[in-house]
């Protein structure tokens, strides 16, 4: 499918997008009609929910049985509620109390996803004396611990905290516990826990006395094979409820990709921001570096509606930041992918990945941040590729996901290129900062596992520092990659070929030629007439950005 608009679609809304999304999701089933406690569908009902979501449908009875289970779903369909209103019902219908210590932990990779998970867990139990404990980064520890020692029925962690705590607290007990979730289990993983969780396996009570269910937006067999889970798989109760294979390939998003020239990168993402100022706006990047650089130059030249969200924000700082982003009409979040998953940011208009997700699935999961959470609008997606990657495309084509070409004509980009080398070169905080997310940008794409797509050696390397604002790049080593070979070859042949016209021009002024040097320019001898106007290569673009 191709666009043949100049322009990337407005966000529609309501009609078909609407019935879309709940057809998707939804089901005619009540919460009612389970097995819950009273107070549970008293919450349910306040918390403005009738009936159940598809894995809600699906989980909860599996979960209320005992029976380990694997459950994958596309974010935005109710995976939180499906785990959490059973887990408070066994321990209310154990009966626990708070001298018993704990019966269920939530293990969750990011702080943001687990005070998210807080806040659900509190509402559901606020008509009881069931209590909920929270172990994150970021936060006192110290206050966890005296709570976690007082009793706290649900635990909801990261990994690195509740490690720290099964080590360190030893008034935390959890010698009762009978339930352990894994909330967004494959990016457990996929952030590096492996080492704490296998640590947090061997902790807690053996697998026998406790019941395991994994939920995750895309879900394989890796969590299953973590040392000390011991989880038997002919017995393990298995829920895909993702029928059209992920958010990224719903009827009310629509998706798209641009091809663009490395140089001219940051002028496209800045007049499309521009340009759609009253729109809602998620920017992904590669590395906290980049968020920070762009962050800080679009706030310097007049961009004022513009947020940052990274791994590197102390906790408050991030709260405070997603808070304003949902409750803004408009705006601008640039962000790593700490914010693609889990996040509730409701009515994302667009969402733009401007540099490369690291895997098809990580594509998946930050296309699921449009429109989450309203019906009523038709999100857009957009992915920004130089001409090499585009290779891609096959890639998520082969996972269901169906993009079109945007086109974007060259005279509508706004073209800031000259003043913003200006500031980069006599800025000096800038341009440390723009230094620094191009070598972060450099390392990440030269470690990325999809290098037949996006290889290293295929970027111009000055032309992309161009992009962040550089008109000398800075050098960046990267083990085992010769970044710099082509370089330094093509430089060594541009040497040479100018020393040859140079040792040309002399022996034809030995020879008495005519100087006929006004037609070598700083470009080297372009080979122009008297009657041929000369061009240096670093023109204005005339040609069609795709997108």
């Amino acid at each position: 499918m191709s666009a043949s608009a100049p322009n990337a679609p407005e966000p529609a809304g309501g009609g078909d997008a609407e019935n879309a999304k709940y057809q998707e999701i939804m089901t005619e089933t009540p919460f009612s009609e389970t097995s819950l406690s009273p107070f549970l569908l008293e919450a349910v009902d306040a918390m403005g929910h009738k009936n159940m979501t598809r894995i809600q449908e699906a989980s909860i009875p599996v979960i209320l049985s005992g029976r380990n289970m694997t459950a994958k779903a596309h974010t935005g369909s109710g995976k939180s509620l499906a785990f959490l209103l059973p887990a408070i019902d066994l321990i209310h219908k154990a009966n626990m109390k708070l001298h018993h210590g704990t019966g269920v932990i939530v293990l969750t990779p990011t702080r943001e996803l687990a005070l998210q998970l807080y806040n659900v867990a509190t509402q559901l139990i606020s008509a009881t004396n069931i209590t909920v404990g929270l172990a994150i980064g970021g936060t006192s520890r110290q206050k966890e611990a005296n709570h976690l020692c007082k009793g706290a029925s649900v635990v909801i962690a990261t990994p690195g905290r509740l490690c720290d705590h099964l080590n360190n607290t030893p008034g935390f007990k959890t010698d009762k516990l009978f339930m352990l979730i894994l909330d967004e289990a494959d990016m457990l993983l996929e952030y590096g826990f492996q080492q704490e969780l296998e640590a947090i396996l061997r902790m807690l009570p053996g697998p026998k006395l406790r019941q395991v269910c994994f939920f995750s937006a895309t879900m394989s067999d890796k969590c299953l094979e973590v040392p000390h889970m011991e989880v038997d798989k002919e017995t393990l109760v298995r829920i895909n409820t993702d029928v059209k294979s992920s958010a990224a390939t719903r009827a009310h998003f629509e998706q798209g990709y641009i091809i663009c020239p490395p140089e001219q990168r940051f002028l496209l993402l800045y007049t499309f921001m521009k340009r759609r100022s009253d729109k809602k706006i998620i920017v992904f990047l590669s590395s906290r570096d980049s968020v920070e650089f762009y962050y800080e130059f679009l706030r310097f030249i007049g961009m004022a509606s513009i947020l940052m969200l990274d791994g590197g924000m102390k906790q408050k700082q991030r709260m405070e930041t997603y808070n304003k982003f949902c409750n803004a009409q408009s705006g601008v979040l640039l962000a790593t992918n700490v914010a693609a998953r889990g996040l509730d940011l409701p009515a994302i208009d667009y969402v733009i990945q401007f540099d490369p997700p690291e895997s098809v699935e990580s594509y998946i999961h930050r296309a699921g941040r449009a429109c989450r959470g309203d019906t009523n609008k038709k999100g857009v997606g957009l992915l920004f590729l130089m001409s090499h990657e585009t290779k891609f495309i096959s890639f998520l084509k082969a996972h269901n996901v169906s993009l079109f070409e945007f086109e974007f004509p060259a005279d509508k980009i706004i073209n800031v290129q000259a003043e913003m080398e200006n500031l980069i070169a006599t800025i000096y905080y800038l341009r440390r900062k723009a230094q620094n997310a191009y070598r972060s940008f450099i390392s990440a794409y030269a470690s990325h596992h999809l290098k037949k797509v996006f290889n290293v050696n295929k970027i111009d390397l000055e032309c992309l520092g161009r992009s962040f604002g550089l008109t000398e790049v800075p050098r960046v080593d990267v083990p085992g990659i010769s970044l710099y070979k082509n370089m330094e070859r093509e430089a060594a042949k541009a040497a040479a070929k100018a020393a040859a016209a140079s040792a040309a021009l002399d022996a034809r002024k030995k020879g008495g030629d005519k100087d006929n040097s006004d037609h070598i320019s700083k470009y080297g001898n372009l080979g122009t007439s008297d009657n041929e106007t000369e061009t240096a290569p670093q023109g204005q673009m005339t040609r069609k950005v795709k997108a």
